[in-house]
């Protein structure tokens, strides 16, 4: 079998952990620092560092799932298992939505995602007791949900029921999209985000979703639907299969990356926060990442210009 060409072999060790250790970086100061760097509420920042913290515990599972000891030395591991860990990606797409979105206006859009995130809680609850009317210990429950959400998320910020039942909600990332200015042009946001809508990373959601389309399209030298079912193939088809896997999850691995690192870079253009060489982190850690195709894509179309006003420069 031909090596695809367009295979970059890159060493995980020059980006795995040292974007693990500045997106914790940035977990830390944005929980700490971001209220005042935002202009928003105490609770803004907060908000954003536990979904920062969501990325970055995604991304390291994605790397804890495929890392070399376990792979090779795990008896019981599977290629599938590594497979099926692939529309995680698409997650971490979400919350660099959801962050670049609160930081197009984040004291608006920080009111507004929290507001949208408890309107479906209480709505859930509300659903939830007429289905389980009746039940003894459903209604206890939910009762005791209730109470938690209104003592720990609306009490302490002043949120009454009615401001948050009349919010709006907080759009997917495919509405979002869809909400064209006059004209019918995307805004410089939307272009942005409509970048993770092409190639490879459209593949994400369609997995996500269990389409057909997700599982005939290459990630690497087979389709992905291959991985699930090599007992199936011909036998002498099967090692090929496994052994492109490698191939496969270092793509993976180095998109869901390009996506982690896409976000703090957006968060640091925005806070500009000072200490533990962020920018000199970041400007690092996009060069070992530009051979991968969809890195430079994101690095060519936005964040080569984005670093440079925000004077972004590697040591």
């Amino acid at each position: 079998m031909a090596e695809d060409a367009r295979v970059v072999k890159l060493d995980a060790k020059l980006f795995q952990e040292p974007l693990a250790r500045l997106a914790e970086t940035m977990v830390q100061k944005v929980f700490r620092e971001g209220s005042a760097h935002l202009g928003a509420p105490p609770f803004v920042g907060e908000d954003m560092a536990v979904i920062i913290r969501h990325a970055l515990s995604t991304y390291d599972l994605l790397c804890y799932l495929n890392a070399d000891e376990r792979r090779i030395e795990d008896c019981d591991w599977r290629p599938a298992y590594g497979v099926c860990a692939m529309p995680l990606v698409r997650s971490l797409i979400d919350c660099f939505f959801n962050v670049t979105l609160i930081l197009q206006s984040p004291a608006k859009n920080g009111f507004w995602y929290r507001q949208s995130g408890l309107k479906k809680v209480l709505k859930g609850l509300d659903d939830d007791s007429e289905r389980y009317r009746g039940d003894a210990d459903s209604e206890a429950y939910i009762v005791e949900c209730r109470s938690a959400v209104d003592l720990s998320f609306m009490r302490p910020f002043k949120l009454t029921i009615e401001e948050i039942l009349g919010s709006p909600d907080w759009p997917t990332l495919g509405r979002y999209l869809s909400q064209k200015q006059k004209g019918a042009t995307l805004n410089e946001h939307q272009t942005l985000l409509q970048t993770f809508t092409y190639r490879a990373w459209r593949q994400y959601s369609a997995l996500s979703h269990g389409g057909m389309e997700g599982f005939i399209d290459f990630l690497g030298h087979f389709p992905v639907g291959m991985y699930y079912m090599t007992d199936f193939l011909p036998k002498k088809l099967r090692p090929q299969i496994d052994n492109s896997y490698v191939f496969l999850i270092s793509a993976h691995i180095a998109r869901a990356a390009t996506v982690l690192l896409a976000m703090i870079t957006e968060l640091q253009a925005y806070c500009r926060f000072d200490g533990a060489n962020i920018d000199q982190r970041v400007a690092q850690l996009w060069i070992v990442l530009l051979p991968i195709l969809e890195a430079k894509e994101l690095y060519d179309g936005r964040y080569a210009q984005l670093m440079k006003d925000s004077r972004m420069v590697a040591a």
